[in-house]
């Protein structure tokens, strides 16, 4: 089993579960070592997963639901970037990360974390302080957001509300995580 494979069937565990799951049953459940299972939870948590580890084992905390959409931002500045984040935002999302695909190389991914609107504005305003262009600039505007909500209302909401602002490039946002 791949890497991501393994993650994605930890997540589906972790959803499934009523109760937490310890490490050691998680690597019996995946063949893998208890020190394997430490290294993607932390993976899984820089993405944005709200995995918490409690004395009796793992168990997610909210925003557990997550959908990938395919976006193009209308202007390529700061205030066509923060519409679009501030729609997810708004909307109940967090923004865990944007990849990106540039013709000159494979994907590149940040993991952003964004969970409301101080946050957008101080992940801009970065941007702005050091003079540096944004990252969808290396891919013309086009890059897939990572999204993760507490549920499928929400996750709709934000493919909606980007449809309709013209962000939205593909009309059916793939799932990731379910």
């Amino acid at each position: 089993m791949k890497n991501q494979e393994r993650r994605k069937k930890i997540l589906e565990i972790l959803r499934n579960s009523s109760s937490p799951v310890t490490g050691d049953q998680l690597a019996k459940d995946l063949d893998v070592s208890r020190q394997v299972i430490v290294l993607d939870m932390a993976l899984l948590r820089s993405a944005g997963t709200a995995i918490v580890s409690t004395r009796r084992g793992y168990q997610i905390n909210g925003r557990s639901l997550t959908m990938d959409f395919e976006c193009r931002y209308k202007a390529m500045d700061t205030d066509g970037v923060m519409e679009e984040m501030n729609i997810v935002v708004d909307n109940g999302g967090m923004i865990t990360s944007i990849t990106l695909l540039p013709d000159f190389c494979g994907p590149i991914q940040a993991f952003l974390n964004l969970k409301n609107r101080r946050d957008v504005k101080q992940y801009l305003e970065n941007f702005r302080a050091y003079n540096i262009p944004l990252i969808a600039t290396l891919s013309k505007g086009i890059h897939t957001l990572t999204v993760a909500a507490d549920s499928q209302e929400e996750l709709e909401a934000i493919r909606q509300n980007l449809q309709d602002a013209g962000i939205l490039i593909s009309e059916e946002p793939a799932p990731n995580g379910k």
